[in-house]
């Protein structure tokens, strides 16, 4: 995928909604971690998709 395209698909991607913001106490009580945007994961782990 060209840079481009995978930068403004995580710019699309980086901001959770209003719906995932509810969600997200839930989350880190059944976790024990705060949720984080799809973007940051995605940022962390593009070089094994490259």
């Amino acid at each position: 995928m060209p840079e481009g395209v995978a930068d403004g698909a995580l710019d699309i991607l980086g901001e959770p909604t209003a719906a995932e913001r509810q969600v997200s106490p839930d989350v880190e009580r059944l976790l024990g971690r705060p949720a984080t945007p799809f973007a940051t994961w995605a940022q962390r782990n593009a070089a094994a998709f490259r």
